[in-house]
């Protein structure tokens, strides 16, 4: 099986981009017009664009704290590979995970950022040891992909 949200990430990134230039249209164009600077008017211009810049940062705070992940999983081979990334504008680790299927011990999800969104912690065998894995964001996968995820990663776990 075969996950791969490159069309999500991109849609996050379009809607991320379509959303700063409509911030910013809409700052030049509240500064620029003349209708918030009649003195009989309870809003000013600077109120409002007060008012917008509020809500472009609620918007950015809330996609931020959901922390969307490019995700990329194969299961072809006799190693499951995950690649993932953190979708924001300064990031530039990648990180590959190549677990080979007999050492895969386990996963684990987590929920976070009011129970909305999930994260996924693997573990395998090391040395007779079991490593844990940092956890990966779910956020940017649809809930179909998710449960394939699960369901496939629950096939290769270890029964105890």
């Amino acid at each position: 099986m075969k996950i791969d949200n490159q069309k999500t990430v991109y849609r996050i990134w379009i809607r991320k981009l379509i959303f700063t230039i409509v911030f910013v249209a809409s700052i030049v164009l509240v500064m620029f017009v003349k209708v918030f600077e009649q003195q009989d008017t309870a809003i000013t211009k600077y109120h409002l664009v007060i008012a917008i810049a509020v809500v472009f940062i609620i918007f950015s705070l809330i996609n931020m704290f959901r922390n969307p992940y490019y995700f990329y999983f194969d299961d072809i081979n006799d190693v499951l590979v995950f690649r993932y990334y953190p979708v924001g504008f300064f990031n530039s680790k990648k990180n590959s995970v190549q677990i080979p299927k007999q050492q895969f011990v386990r996963y684990e999800t987590s929920r976070f950022f009011l129970k909305t969104q999930e994260k996924l912690v693997l573990y395998q065998l090391y040395r007779n040891k079991v490593a844990k894995y940092p956890p990966i964001s779910l956020s940017a996968l649809t809930k179909k992909e998710r449960e394939e995820l699960k369901t496939t990663l629950s096939h290769y776990s270890k029964k105890k």
